[in-house]
């Protein structure tokens, strides 16, 4: 009579199941699709607005850089000959 449940029934049956799961696994076959879209990107025109206004307002800001520059010109002018008459 053999015994059941020994070591050696443990150790068939460990080999089988491990058998069976390494076997399974050839069974099994995971497949992996890559999907290469093109990209949109998105550019901030901050830079082109600025330097289109920077444009439009420069004939603005000469003329009034000039004035001022006239008007310090007169102050300055002004001073200068309040000090000589003291």
């Amino acid at each position: 009579m053999i015994k059941s449940g020994g070591y050696m029934d443990k150790s068939i049956l460990a080999a089988l199941f491990f058998g069976g799961c390494v076997l399974s696994g050839c069974m099994f076959q995971t497949k992996h699709e890559i999907e290469v879209k093109p990209m949109h990107i998105t550019i901030d025109v901050n830079v082109k607005i600025q330097e289109e206004l920077k444009e439009k307002f420069k004939k603005t800001d000469e003329v009034s850089k000039e004035i001022s520059d006239k008007e310090a010109e007169d102050a300055l002018n002004k001073y200068l000959e309040s000090q000589k008459v003291n």
